[in-house]
């Protein structure tokens, strides 16, 4: 069984370098001999480096928001804003606060909110930019911090439309044919129905 031990100092060399990973694996087990308050996860061996980065105790935020008639608040969905994802629209509210087009972006939600069955009770939309105190806010479960309202737009109602016609004088106005079905055009019957 010639040649199958180890050569001169390849021991050595293998017990050190185990003895450094075993190390590297049990060094970041020290922090639990600290006490709590002093504990402290970062680099080179974080189970979460991204809880360990250093953060601001404040976080400014853009999002929008729906104002009920007696000024309470709705938040609304993200999807209302944008195309995408919850990030995806986030990025493109700050685009447009950096474009400055925070009034008209207003009015296009206030537009698509309009048609939300859900958000009927709202009568405005805002566009509010958050300091929020992320500290204070985690203590007490709440959001906590100051806004700016950058933008507002009220919402367009089909009822204030059926109002704003009801005042208009009909009478000098043509009768519509009501709608029948069938094909306007000869070429139109080639085209299939859809089922009742």
């Amino acid at each position: 069984m010639s040649g199958a031990g180890w050569a001169p100092g390849e021991r050595g060399r293998a017990g050190l370098l185990s003895a450094v990973v075993l190390g590297a694996v049990l060094y970041p087990l020290k922090q639990y001999l600290r006490p709590a308050n002093r504990r402290v996860d970062g680099f080179p061996l974080s189970h979460y480096p991204m809880f360990s980065a250093r953060r601001q105790s404040t976080a400014t935020v853009p999002y929008a928001v729906g104002v009920l008639a007696d000024g309470g608040r709705q938040y609304l969905p993200y999807r209302l804003l944008g195309a995408g994802g919850l990030n995806q629209v986030r990025r493109q509210l700050k685009r447009v606060l950096n474009e400055d087009r925070a009034e008209e972006f207003a009015r296009t939600i206030a537009a698509r909110a309009s048609a939300e069955p859900r958000l009927r009770d709202v009568v405005r939309v805002e566009i509010v930019r958050g300091e929020l105190d992320l500290d204070a806010s985690m203590m007490s479960h709440q959001v906590t911090g100051t806004e700016e309202v950058l933008a507002s737009a009220p919402l367009p109602r089909v009822a204030e439309v059926e109002e704003a016609l009801a005042v208009v004088d009909t009478s000098a106005m043509a009768p519509v044919a009501p709608l029948t079905p069938g094909p306007v055009h000869e070429s139109d019957s080639q085209l299939p129905r859809m089922p009742a």
